[in-house]
């Protein structure tokens, strides 16, 4: 195998899910990661949400929608679903980055999550700084991929209508 760093073998691939498929559960905290050491504040959805539902996904990260409880807009988010090589993790996490800027914390809060499609598998980086960066691509790759249709549409789904 050739030397280069892992960073440079990163396609996104930007493929739609055949099937969309739609979490809900409380928002619990993580890590601490996200938003202290990365600059990317994520919603950790409580693994009971998830458990079952999403076996059959390969480990990566991942575009959709998401809706916090106490604020019914809908945002386009980033989210990564797997052990994050990067740390190690002992536990599958699904950490989602709601493009947008909250001024508090919503933890313990529900959380509806539209998964619609995958932007590239998870990888394991040589350095903090060449995660942020490709976590800034990622979230710009999602950002793009929701402005297409049917993905903007689905913004306005019934499932993120009140019950």
């Amino acid at each position: 195998m050739s030397g280069g760093s892992q960073e440079a073998k990163i396609v996104r691939e930007m493929k739609a899910l055949t099937k969309r498929i739609l979490l809900e559960g409380k928002v619990v905290k993580g890590f601490q990661r996200g938003s202290k050491l990365l600059g990317w504040p994520t919603a950790n959805l409580d693994p009971k949400a998830f458990k079952g539902k999403i076996d059959h996904l390969e480990e990566g990260v991942y575009y959709g929608w998401a809706q916090i409880e106490s604020d019914k807009t809908v945002y386009k988010t980033a989210l990564s679903i797997g052990w994050n090589p990067q740390f190690e993790n002992k536990e599958k996490t699904v950490e989602s980055y709601l493009v947008n800027e909250f001024k508090d914390d919503f933890y313990g809060e529900n959380m509806k999550l539209m998964i619609c499609g995958h932007v590239r598998p998870q990888a394991k980086f040589s350095s903090i700084d060449s995660l942020k960066t490709a976590i800034s691509d990622d979230v710009e790759a999602a950002v793009t991929a929701l402005e297409d249709k049917p993905f903007i549409k689905w913004k306005d789904d019934d499932f993120f209508k009140p019950e």
